[in-house]
C-alpha cells in the first residue's frame, strides 16, 4: 500500500489507477462475474462514483490487472479523497442470494488549490477479500484432513454418514419443492374448474343473446317493413295533393284572367293617338321630363310602349325622358292593341345654357334665380 500523499488540484480532471490485492497482499486480476461501485467522496458530501455492471463501465476502463477511474468533470471540493468499494457476492445464505459487502480505505490522495504535485495517472491499491485464489486439490490437505474428509479420494456419503437432524435439513428443500408443487397442482384445480364454470355461464349468456338477437332482428324487419309501407303511402299522398295544388293554380290563373279578358271586350278598339313631347331637355335638370301618350277614344285601353333611338336619351315605361348626352334621339311610341295608330317624336337634348333676357342682361326667374335652358 502507498502511504505518500498525492496532491491534486480540486478542479483538475484525473486519472487513478485501483489495483486489486487480496487478503495477503498480492496483486490479483479484475474478478469476472462480480460487480462493484467505488465511491469517492470528500469532507464537503460531494461524490463520485465508477462502477461495473455486467460488462458495462461507468467512469472507469480495464486496465490488464488494474483499472482505470477516470474523474472527468468530477465536482469534488479541497480536502481528502476518501474511497468505498462495495461489493455484490453471491451468498446464499442471504434472502436475496446476494451479500452486500463495503471497503472503506483512504487512496494517500489530496484534492487542493495550488497546482498538481502528481503529474499522470496516480497509482493506488484497493482490498479485494472477494478473490479467493484457485479451487483446493487434494495436495493441498494433510492425510489427517482427508480422512477426515472422508477416505484419500472423497469416498461417496451415504446415510450413515448423517444424522437424523442433519437427514431432514438435507430432506427439507425436496420437502418444501413437493409441498410447493402440491399447492400449485391444488391451485391449477381449482384455476382450471373456474374456468369450466365461467365458460359454461358465459355459453348461457351467448345462447340469451342470440335469442334476443333473432328477436330483435325480425321486431327490426317487422318495424323496417311498416316504416316502408307508410312511406309509400305518404309519397302516393304527397303527389296527390301535388296534382291537386297544380289544378286549384291553374284554375285561379284563369279566374284571374277573365277581368283582364273582359275589360279587353268591354273596351273600344282604338282609332288614334294623341303624344305630347318636351321637345328639348336639357342636361342635369333635375325637374322630370316625360312623354305623354292618350290612346284614342278617351275609352280604350291606355297601353303603349316607348323606343328610342340614337344614344341621346332613354325613355321609362312610364314615358319619363332620361338624357344621356347632347344630341338627337327618335322616340316610336306604339299602342299595343293598335300599333298602327303608332308616333314618332324627336327629342333634343342640350348642355345646360345661361339665358339672356336682353343683350348683357341675364335672364332671371320669379325668386331671383338664374334661369338656364
Amino acid at each position: 500500500m502507498a502511504t505518500e500523499t498525492r496532491h491534486i488540484n480540486y478542479k483538475s480532471d484525473f486519472v487513478l489507477r485501483e489495483r486489486f490485492r487480496d487478503a495477503a497482499g498480492k496483486i490479483v486480476p479484475l474478478p469476472d462475474g462480480v460487480d462493484f461501485v467505488l465511491t469517492y467522496t470528500v469532507k464537503h458530501g460531494h461524490t463520485f462514483t465508477a462502477s461495473r455492471s455486467g460488462d458495462a463501465y461507468k467512469n472507469c476502463l480495464p486496465d490488464g490487472d488494474a483499472l482505470l477511474v477516470i474523474f472527468k468533470d468530477h465536482g469534488l471540493c479541497e480536502g481528502t479523497l476518501r474511497r468505498e468499494l462495495h461489493l455484490q457476492l453471491i451468498n446464499d445464505l442471504m434472502p436475496d442470494g446476494l451479500q452486500n459487502v463495503y471497503y472503506p480505505a483512504d487512496p494517500g490522495v489530496e484534492l487542493w488549490q495550488f497546482a498538481t504535485d502528481s503529474p499522470g495517472v496516480v497509482e493506488c491499491d484497493l482490498l479485494a477479500a472477494y478473490t479467493r485464489g484457485l479451487p483446493f486439490t487434494y495436495e493441498d490437505f494433510t492425510p489427517e484432513q482427508l480422512a477426515a474428509l472422508k477416505g484419500d479420494k472423497g469416498d461417496p456419503f451415504t446415510w450413515a454418514d448423517f444424522t437424523p437432524t442433519q437427514i431432514e435439513i438435507l430432506k427439507k428443500p425436496a420437502t418444501e419443492a413437493a409441498d410447493l408443487a402440491n399447492t400449485a397442482a391444488k391451485k391449477a384445480d381449482t384455476a382450471a374448474n373456474e374456468v369450466r364454470e365461467q365458460a359454461q355461464k358465459l355459453a348461457d349468456t351467448s345462447s340469451e343473446a342470440v335469442k334476443t338477437c333473432n328477436a330483435a332482428t325480425q321486431a327490426s324487419k317487422a318495424a323496417t317493413g311498416a316504416a316502408e309501407t307508410a312511406t309509400e303511402n305518404a309519397r302516393n299522398a304527397a303527389t296527390a295533393t301535388n296534382a291537386e295544388r297544380e289544378l286549384t293554380e291553374q284554375s285561379r290563373q284563369r279566374l284571374e284572367a277573365v277581368p283582364d279578358r273582359a275589360e279587353q271586350v268591354a273596351a273600344p278598339i282604338p282609332d288614334g293617338l294623341r303624344v305630347i313631347s318636351p321637345g328639348v331637355v336639357t342636361l342635369g335638370n333635375d325637374v322630370p321630363q316625360y312623354i305623354r301618350a292618350r290612346v284614342l277614344p278617351a275609352g280604350a285601353l291606355q297601353n303603349v310602349i316607348f323606343q328610342a333611338f340614337g344614344g341621346a336619351a332613354g325613355v321609362e315605361p312610364d314615358g319619363r325622358v332620361l338624357p344621356f348626352r347632347p344630341g338627337v334621339a327618335q322616340v316610336h311610341v306604339i299602342p299595343t292593341l293598335g300599333t298602327r295608330f303608332y308616333q314618332t317624336v324627336e327629342l333634343r337634348v342640350v348642355a345646360p345654357s345661361l339665358r339672356l333676357a336682353a343683350p348683357g342682361a341675364l335672364r332671371l326667374d320669379s325668386a331671383g334665380n338664374i334661369r338656364l335652358t
